[in-house]
């Protein structure tokens, strides 16, 4: 199972018991018996009977502007969301003293896989202030140490990067520069597809611990993506641009910097192969897609949440 991405204006049609995707004269059948979920840049209409068939699926659909922000979810109706996991994630937010241990976990696992990206393409590393991170006393205060770790981090890769692709400080609304531009794109789709994974749990996508919920619909998503966001987004954004996959000639300026539709496509099928890179799982004993790290990650969180297990973030012995 994987998703499918549209990243050009056309028309998702119902087609007998199946969708299809139509743009000017032609038009794509989607294999929705293979399909997780649905990602959508830009002007695609989207009828009635699709939007019934998905939901029958299972499968959801993500939504984002021409510009590439995300702004809203078609999702199926209660998709195997459990009474009790959603009771537990509730007192667990409402609980301070439990809502702060998961929120610095998603802090100190991000900054862990931010030293495996720097030590990776070997540009150092940063220092994770761990003390820092234990004593802070709310969200607010542990999101500003989350920020400096991140500008620290950011700073680093921008060492190994041309000039012109350097992020120098994230920019996101719009994205000012090459670097910021990609990053921005490919943290949506990091985003979009641990939503997508969060309805193969019993979690409630709208209760989250790091960022406050009700910030999207599906705000546990960018908690679990501050563990994936190097792993996935970064080390893709990097590969492309040193390979020259991506260069000046991949971006235009529209309300910003934003990447062409063929750089687009170039980016997506980087990122669908690295969702596919398998990893081997010890406690499994076989190997996983880096996909499935994800719904892995969101069951060991369902765990600790249940009380079954003390939650870790993922940190991979090597990528």
């Amino acid at each position: 199972m994987r998703p499918y991405y549209i990243v050009s204006g056309g028309h998702l049609v119902k087609k007998d018991n199946s969708l299809a995707f139509i743009k000017e004269n032609a038009e794509e059948e989607i294999p929705v018996e293979s399909v997780d979920s649905v990602i959508i840049y830009g002007n695609t209409t989207i009828s009635t009977p699709v939007i019934e068939l998905l939901s029958q699926k299972g499968i959801p659909v993500f939504l984002h502007s021409y510009y590439g922000r995300y702004f809203s979810s078609i999702l199926p109706e209660n998709y195997l969301q459990g009474g009790q996991v959603t009771v537990l994630q509730a007192k667990t937010y409402l609980d301070p003293q439990r809502r702060m241990e998961l929120a610095r976990s998603f802090v100190k696992g991000a900054g862990n896989n931010f030293n495996k990206i720097l030590t990776k393409y070997r540009a150092g590393k940063i220092i994770i202030p761990t003390e820092s991170i234990e004593k802070s006393g709310s969200v607010t205060e542990l999101m500003g140490i989350e920020g400096n770790i991140a500008q620290s981090y950011f700073e680093a890769i921008d060492t190994i990067l041309p000039e012109k692709f350097r992020i120098v400080r994230r920019v996101r609304r719009p994205p000012n520069n090459f670097g910021n531009a990609l990053i921005s794109f490919l943290n949506s789709l990091v985003y979009s597809i641990t939503a997508s994974e969060i309805f193969s749990t019993h979690l409630n996508p709208e209760i989250s611990f790091l960022h406050e919920p009700g910030v999207r619909r599906t705000s546990l998503s960018l908690d679990v993506s501050e563990i994936f966001k190097p792993l996935l987004s970064h080390s893709v954004a990097i590969s492309l641009i040193k390979t020259r996959q991506i260069t000046q000639d991949s971006f235009k300026t529209e309300h910003g910097i934003l990447l062409t539709e063929i750089a687009k496509k170039k980016v997506l099928e980087a990122f669908d192969r690295k969702l596919m890179d398998t990893y081997y799982v010890s406690s499994l004993k076989r190997n996983v897609s880096n996909k499935h790290l994800i719904r892995l990650e969101l069951y060991k969180l369902e765990k600790a949440i249940l009380g079954e297990i003390e939650y870790k973030p993922f940190k991979p012995r090597r990528w």
